[in-house]
């Protein structure tokens, strides 16, 4: 199989993980990195864009991705997939360009859109999805946030709740993308979520813990809860429950670092390289699929049949 020739435009650990993910990848090759549009390394074929959030909050994305795709370089971004990137830019960008772009939006759902694709290949009863995610951040951040400050924890009340406003288009997309798996878009595309937002703080009025609760209707439920990693308690937790009529199922995930590497940081780098393939092998325009892996197989006996 031929290499795909990469380049990792981008700052922070996350893109330096990503140049080091590259190396280790058979199918991949490194072709540098690069924090300008212009100066993409000769013989490029497929970039791998990480914003930072202050890049994201002066519209960088707007210029930058259009201007990869219209110069013959597919795009897999960790983006959300929207982001307010305009639609109609892109695809003409990918004609002009003869290229594809794809957002995989972020760390949030990798893991739990996976399982809930397998589940609802055996069953067709769920009728409501409640993920609570517990995150507990280095003081270095995980992607997007590059420190504890960008998500509000260790600041007032009001930078938390910018900070919750900022990657609300990555919860959001996670959000579309679970009901996808399951509801397959029951949906509009365009529905926005309900958020409520608690910020716990101390006595000196320093915040310790962000809780954001999201619902997409009445089937979708999703918690976040962040703040600093001060055990050595996993950082990162999904728990998932899953209602029919009858009856409740519940998961619960534990991801712990290797390596010095957060598991939100790996989840996002993992779902980026495992994208720039396929990415490379479709035709031009926008990917909006999800391009995961269902690893666990439905068993025939389980699966439930009107009668």
């Amino acid at each position: 199989m031929s290499t795909v020739a990469v380049a990792v435009f981008g700052t922070g650990p996350v893109a330096d993980r990503l140049v080091a993910g590259v190396d280790r990848r058979p199918d991949l090759r490194s072709t540098g990195r690069t924090t300008s549009a212009p100066a993409v390394p000769e013989g490029t074929a497929c970039v791998l864009y990480v914003p930072t959030l202050a890049e994201i909050a002066t519209d960088a994305p707007k210029d930058v991705v259009p201007r990869l795709l219209r110069d013959g370089y597919d795009v897999v971004s960790a983006l959300p997939p929207g982001a307010d990137l305009p639609v109609a830019d892109l695809r003409e960008a990918c004609r002009a360009g003869d290229s594809t772009f794809h957002a995989t939006g972020g760390f949030q759902t990798a893991i739990a859109t996976r399982i809930l694709r397998s589940l609802s290949e055996v069953t067709t009863d769920i009728r409501r999805i409640e993920l609570e995610e517990e995150l507990e951040l280095p003081a270095a951040g995980v992607y997007p946030w590059n420190t504890l400050g960008d998500i509000g924890i260790g600041g007032t009340e009001v930078a938390a709740r910018s900070a919750v406003a900022a990657v609300a288009d990555y919860y959001e997309a996670g959000l579309h993308a679970l009901e996808d798996a399951v509801f397959a878009g029951a949906s509009a595309p365009e529905a926005r979520p309900v958020v409520t937002v608690e910020v716990r703080v101390d006595d000196a009025g320093t915040v310790e813990k962000v809780t954001v609760d999201r619902a997409l209707g009445p089937r979708i439920g999703y918690r976040s809860t962040w703040s600093a990693r001060t055990t050595d308690d996993p950082p990162l937790r999904y728990h998932l429950v899953t209602s029919t009529d009858t009856a409740k199922g519940a998961t619960t995930l534990r991801f712990d670092a290797g390596q010095g590497v957060h598991p939100a940081d790996h989840l996002t780098c993992v779902g980026l390289l495992d994208a720039v393939r396929p990415i490379h092998d479709s035709g031009q325009g926008i990917a909006h699929r999800d391009l995961s892996i269902t690893y666990l197989m439905p068993d025939e006996r389980l699966i439930t049949r009107p009668r």
